[in-house]
């Protein structure tokens, strides 16, 4: 189900629209059973992946109104992805990953927010005619560093990382190229334009001033979330290829890292969900009062 969930907007890309048009809805049908079969959760990264492909077969005949989406889509992912950065979790542990530590200066928090900054203002300059080639090649540059540092070879790395930064890729520079050709032009998609409008711009907008759940705000990479952790007060062969202290007692398990492994799935959810992944992890396992959660900020770098 997920292979043609992700497959169907590929392959409509290169057919009749007409036929294009059920591949997406069969897609984004696909996608929702996942989530009501509680095999994944709704994600940023799946709302930009479908949205753009939509954009891309439904407006696919008129290279304006395509252009004009891709500005309003582009923009709000990053204006808003942006602002959630503006926060501790993000600046200490997402942003120092990306920093490149043999450079003569070392990084500091002032970077991490600077680094957020910086990406509103990309976003804002994507919707400025005069500064959009230059918004286009700063931000491919920034795709360019997430895939490399972050990519799913690294520690607790996202698979997703590759796909969705590519995806972004390919869309910053058909915007490049075609920033000097096309202009802003609604035409006869109003209603395609209305619905990129609420998930790219007034969700996330809202999520700034009020409560929005995280998967509908445009929170890519912000850590206002946390990867839990399981902390098992023995050594247990069940867990022991996640180990991620194994020269101590104690072991130390990264949810996260657990999850893509066993099923494929990036969770960074709220803490209420790992409570549950706990409960579903104990009821497989008879030692249950040797396991216990812990915040990410709480470990015990002795254990």
């Amino acid at each position: 189900m997920a292979g043609f969930a992700f497959l169907l907007p590929v392959i409509a890309l290169f057919i009749n629209v007409r036929i294009a048009k059920w591949l997406l809805f069969i897609s984004v049908f696909l996608y929702v059973l996942l989530i009501l079969f509680d095999l994944h959760r709704l994600t940023p990264y799946m709302i930009i992946y479908l949205g753009i492909f939509s954009v891309l077969i439904l407006l696919k005949y008129d290279s304006s109104i395509l252009y004009t989406a891709l500005v309003i889509v582009s923009s709000g992912i990053y204006i808003f992805s942006g602002l959630h950065k503006l926060h501790p979790g993000f600046v200490n542990d997402i942003a120092p990953r990306l920093w490149f530590h043999s450079l003569p200066f070392q990084y500091t928090n002032t970077l991490g927010y600077s680094f957020a900054i910086l990406e509103v203002i990309a976003g804002l300059f994507l919707l400025i005619p005069l500064t959009r080639k230059l918004a286009c090649i700063g931000l491919l540059a920034i795709h360019i560093i997430i895939i490399w540092k972050l990519g799913p070879w690294n520690m607790d790395g996202y698979v997703i990382v590759i796909p969705w930064n590519f995806m972004m890729i390919v869309t910053l520079i058909y915007l490049f190229r075609k920033s000097a050709l096309s202009t802003f032009r609604i035409g006869s998609a109003q209603t395609v334009m209305i619905v990129l409008g609420v998930f790219f711009w007034l969700l996330p907008g809202l999520s700034q001033v009020i409560w929005i759940p995280e998967n509908l705000s445009m929170m890519l990479y912000s850590r206002k979330s946390k990867s839990g952790y399981l902390i098992i007060n023995e050594k247990m062969d069940l867990l022991r290829s996640y180990d991620r202290i194994p020269e101590k007692e104690k072991m130390m398990v990264s949810l996260q890292h657990y999850s893509m492994e066993e099923r494929g799935i990036a969770i960074n959810p709220e803490l209420k969900i790992y409570d549950q992944i706990l409960e579903n992890i104990k009821s497989q396992i008879p030692e249950t009062n040797l396991i216990y959660y812990i915040h990410p900020n709480k470990i015990d770098k002795n254990l």
